[in-house]
């Protein structure tokens, strides 16, 4: 009996690969901290008692809930290449710009919404400060992304010495 590659009897091959270099890069850092620090928020305001509710609660439980599912799928697509292999022709650079930037201002506004009601309850205490935490590292993660987006960093761009006089 002859072996048979199932590459190519389906015509396919699968070059999905872990990508250890993004865990390592600033925006890998960022992410893994933005999955962390908001899991810390996510727990603690869904253990605030379910009786006592304030007006912004389910707001503030569906940004948490939802950044955070968001924030770790695009963590597995960046993580296992899928950007570069199996999507390539997506805008990644302005979908990262564009996720990092939404939620920076869902954080923001949930983390002033969990203050404003946090009143003398530890509980909301803490997660309206991890909640603040998050939008600072979903604000750093948006400029780096915006930087990116728009061609790298100033000290990355190559000087060639020509200049346009108008």
């Amino acid at each position: 009996m002859a072996d048979v590659n199932p590459a190519a009897t389906t015509g396919r091959t699968s070059s999905v690969s872990f990508n250890l270099n993004y865990v390592t890069s600033i925006p890998g850092v960022l992410t893994i901290l933005e999955l962390v620090f908001g899991l810390i928020c996510w727990a603690l305001l869904a253990s605030f008692p379910f009786s006592t509710f304030f007006a912004g609660f389910q707001f503030a439980l569906f940004v948490t809930i939802t950044s955070w599912l968001l924030t770790l799928i695009l963590f597995v697509i960046y993580l296992f290449g899928l950007h570069a292999n199996a999507c390539s022709g997506a805008p990644w650079s302005i979908i990262d710009f564009g996720h990092n930037a939404l939620w920076s201002l869902m954080y923001f506004i949930a983390a002033c919404v969990i203050a404003a009601y946090a009143g003398r309850n530890d509980t909301l205490i803490a997660s309206a400060v991890f909640a603040f935490i998050v939008t600072a590292i979903y604000l750093i993660h948006t400029f780096i992304s915006f930087k990116e987006w728009r061609g790298g960093f100033p000290w990355q761009q190559s000087s060639s010495g020509s200049s346009v006089n108008t």
